[in-house]
């Protein structure tokens, strides 16, 4: 546990560095290797590294090295240090977008996958319709878990003019008897500041959440 942590800390300092340092003459999107840094919350950071393969076999495999630490500083203690990953997307022959990913956390032995279908159509000219079936799966194999499963069916209008996108979502667990239901409106403000509203049900249970997204990249 201990190495993992040392290994984190040493991975996410050296991708500081490179991250500051400039670019070589090389475009990003020309290399293999995946080099990502990311900063997930104030006290969270992730690092994302591994290789893909050519265009035309859209696969990409790798290691998530993660730290979190507290407001003061000192590194929390997780099992959540490092995830091996590996992700495949294409374009069927009718258009439609196909993705699968799958994960394993070596620490506490949980495996987790995902696949999803992504159609697109366009309405006209401004408006496009998109239907994103998905199914996703997790279960912690040194313990005997039979696992957990999910299956969500999204809908979502969006006005290219505008950046205005309509969701209405809907998903179904096993081990639960009722499907869960989300209605949003999203709304891009800036290339990098997206703001949603959304109200959820539950179990006969509404709840209302707002967000802001706001993302960066180098």
């Amino acid at each position: 546990m201990k190495a993992l942590v040392r290994v984190a800390r040493a991975a996410l300092a050296v991708s500081t560095i490179l991250a500051i340092l400039p670019a070589g003459p090389a475009a990003a999107g020309d290399s293999l290797v995946i080099w990502s840094p990311t900063k997930v919350s104030p006290y969270a950071y992730r690092l994302r590294t591994g290789a893909k393969t050519a265009a035309g076999n859209p696969l990409s495999a790798g290691v998530d090295f993660s730290v979190s630490a507290s407001p003061g500083g000192r590194i929390r203690n997780t099992r959540d240090n490092a995830r091996f990953w590996a992700e495949m997307a294409g374009q069927g022959r009718s258009g439609a977008e196909r993705s699968a990913a799958a994960g394993y956390n070596p620490l506490t032995g949980r495996v987790s996958g995902r696949i999803g279908v992504t159609r697109r159509w366009m309405a006209s000219r401004s408006i496009d319709v998109v239907l994103a079936p998905s199914f996703s799966a997790d279960a912690a194999v040194r313990r005997g878990e039979h696992g957990a499963f999910r299956m969500t069916q999204r809908a979502e209008i969006q006005a290219l003019a505008t950046g205005t996108a309509f969701i209405a979502s809907g998903s179904a667990a096993s081990g639960r008897h009722d499907i869960g239901t989300e209605l949003s409106v999203e709304q891009r403000l800036f290339d990098n500041l997206n703001l949603a509203a959304s109200v959820r049900r539950q179990e006969a249970e509404l709840t209302g959440a707002l967000r802001a997204r706001f993302r960066v990249t180098w």
